[in-house]
């Protein structure tokens, strides 16, 4: 008699490994191609970084040459971007924030205003602050101002208004080219006024507050911040952030 076998027929496992073993070969191709990309992405953000630190700093001895060349006494800070302008030179009475030479300071807007509208630094200014600092002193009894804060602040108003004035009009002007990457992978401009004021009052010093030193604490501060580098997305990235939103969807 014959018999019948009704097992179940086995499978081909080889076939059913070779498809794993390529699907885990393609993702390890990808990846590796979005590692290389973030690695080039990278250095490429890391060499404009090092260039726009480079500008900066050709830009705030470049502003210091010009103004120093006028007679006005002004220090820099290469590696913080800044334009320090000292106390002797805006002559503030002690607890007042009206700018008592705005002539100087006018000459110093003048600088700021040829400089930012030449080729060489166009769209490359993200903001430039205007900060106001003290030294550890109490404003005193005859002074409007509570606080040191409200002081340094003010102070810092009062030059900004000073330095935009007269001829210096178009200093209000100045708009910067920044670009954002929403997380759709889109570029986005923003155009936004240039200038902007703060008070820091005796909170950061750059000199002991004793009799001797404390007079450097006294001083605006012309801070400049470069437009960061837009990251410019691969068909790789695109198609994996487009795969994100899909799964969020």
């Amino acid at each position: 008699m014959r018999r019948y076998n009704h097992g179940i027929p086995e499978q081909d496992s080889g076939t059913f490994n070779l498809s794993i073993s390529d699907l885990m070969a393609g993702l390890l191709a990808i990846f590796i191609l979005a590692l290389a990309y973030f690695i080039l992405n990278f250095s490429q953000n890391t060499a404009k970084l090092t260039q726009n630190n480079i500008v900066r700093e050709e830009l705030v001895t470049s502003l210091r040459d010009d103004i120093v060349q006028m007679g006005i006494k002004v220090d820099v800070d290469e590696k913080r971007g800044i334009l320090r302008i000292p106390e002797k030179a805006l002559f503030f009475r002690v607890g007042h924030a009206e700018v008592d030479d705005p002539a100087t300071v006018r000459k110093i807007g003048a600088v700021l205003l040829k400089t930012l509208k030449s080729e060489k630094y166009k769209g490359k200014i993200e903001t430039v602050f205007i900060e106001g600092h003290t030294d550890s002193d109490p404003t005193g009894a005859g002074s409007i101002y509570a606080s040191n804060w409200e002081l340094s602040t003010q102070r810092a108003i009062n030059t900004w208004n000073v330095m935009k004035s007269g001829d210096n009009k178009e200093l209000a002007e100045l708009k910067n080219d920044v670009v954002l990457v929403n997380k759709e992978g889109q570029k986005e401009y923003m155009h936004e006024y240039v200038f902007s004021c703060s008070g820091y009052g005796e909170t950061r010093p750059i000199a002991p507050n004793d009799a001797m030193h404390k007079s450097q604490n006294r001083r605006i501060d012309i801070r400049f911040t470069m437009v960061p580098p837009v990251e410019e997305d691969s068909d790789i990235v695109k198609s994996v952030r487009e795969g994100m939103l899909k799964n969020e969807k």
